[in-house]
């Protein structure tokens, strides 16, 4: 039944994509993008409530037979890339794409409040359609949740996709318990004493102390995090100095911090600015730092991650379409915000093209393949009956 109603309006799934795609908006701006889905949900029969999180949308499909109440949630947020795909119907918007597959989120929640709306009456309990913006800024689900999405009706558990063009079409990957990294900015900045290069010892060099700290950084993840834990940790830019014959009295570098456990994360911290402080001291000068906090760890709820297994064992082809992975990916994902108030689950869907280049997240080169679109409309359908099926 999901099989056949997925391919009568697959067609229409994919136009949406193709809309949405040619007019991205990035992250809080997504007015337009907003207003389609809206429209779109107000056209198939839908309770809609618009200006959730600020551009935010939400379909509610109340059954009226008691049940669970159960939520999926797509992002709506494009990246400041030009893209280079040459596609017919590539980004109208200069310098902003939907570059991260989002695009094929938003279409694919759009199919499947088609689907649900079709088989309402197999249905029971409410299930809420999240439309997020601002996934990429680090802020969107905080808003979501902020703006009372979850309850009223309470959800029970929600559920996401993200497209993932390493793995091919017709594939999905995930993993129960900790999945993805959590991550913070880093900014290091170091004072010393300026003077002329002829006079070295009448100045504190800046640049000297930050390579110290530098140094000094690289030994803490070997000496205070175990070799068990997934953790990374990089200085990504350095800079400091405006002339060849001046000692600066100022640097900056500044970098991530990536890793699954937040005792890890808060011990590395504490480590940086010891490090930091400590050398910039110790050379005659100072140093101060300061941590912009990421995403947390996305950690699938390891009940609701067989349901999902279940849901795509009855969607794709084959068992071996599954793919379990084993140790988390050192990405991140707004989508923890949701699972530190209730039970959740996100995966990969492959979207990789066979018959043309793909791409890579966040490349100007994305271009997913379309064929993916039905699965995560089957999967999302599947679980939906699993979980709100009327008994």
């Amino acid at each position: 039944m999901i099989d056949d109603i997925v391919k009568n309006n697959i067609k229409k799934v994919i136009e949406y994509r193709r809309h949405l795609h040619q007019f991205p908006e990035l992250s809080f701006e997504e007015f337009e993008t907003s207003a389609f889905v809206a429209d779109r949900l107000k056209e198939m029969g839908y309770d809609v409530r618009t200006n959730i999180g600020g551009t935010g949308v939400m379909a509610i499909l109340d059954t009226g037979r008691p049940g669970r109440t159960i939520a999926f949630r797509a992002d709506m947020d494009a990246l400041p890339i030009m893209e280079e795909t040459g596609l017919p119907f590539d980004s109208k918007r200069v310098g902003v794409m939907h570059a991260c597959g989002h695009d094929g989120h938003m279409s694919i929640l759009l199919g499947t409040a088609m689907l649900l709306m079709e088989i309402k009456d197999r249905l029971s309990g409410v299930i809420k359609l999240i439309f997020q913006p601002g996934e990429e800024a680090n802020g969107g689900a905080k808003c979501i949740i902020n703006d009372g999405a979850l309850h009223d009706p309470d959800v029970d558990g929600i559920f996401a996709l993200h497209m993932m063009p390493d793995i091919p079409t017709g594939t999905i990957a995930l993993k129960a318990g900790y999945m993805t990294a959590t991550d913070d900015e880093f900014y290091i900045r170091v004072h010393g004493i300026g003077a002329h290069s002829s006079e070295p010892e009448s100045g504190v060099n800046a640049i000297t102390i930050a390579s110290q700290i530098v140094m000094g950084l690289n030994s803490i993840l070997g000496g205070n995090v175990s070799p068990f834990d997934v953790a990374t940790f990089s200085v990504c830019r350095i800079s400091g100095g405006e002339a060849i014959n001046v000692i600066p009295d100022y640097a900056e570098m500044s970098g991530m911090i990536r890793c699954v456990e937040k005792a890890n994360k808060l011990k590395i911290r504490d480590k940086m600015t010891a490090v930091a402080e400590g050398t910039a001291k110790g050379f005659g000068g100072s140093a101060e730092v300061e941590f912009i906090q990421g995403f947390p760890a996305v950690n699938n709820d390891s009940s609701l991650t067989v349901r999902v297994v279940e849901a795509a064992d009855k969607s794709l082809e084959s068992k071996d379409d599954i793919i379990m992975i084993e140790r988390p990916h050192l990405g991140s994902e707004d989508f923890a915000y949701y699972q530190e108030e209730i039970p959740g689950v996100i995966f990969m869907l492959g979207c990789k093209n066979p018959d043309c280049e793909t791409g890579s997240l966040h490349s100007a080169m994305l271009n997913i393949d379309e064929d993916s679109l039905q699965y995560g409309i089957r999967i999302f359908g599947n679980i939906a009956m699993d979980m709100c099926g009327s008994k």
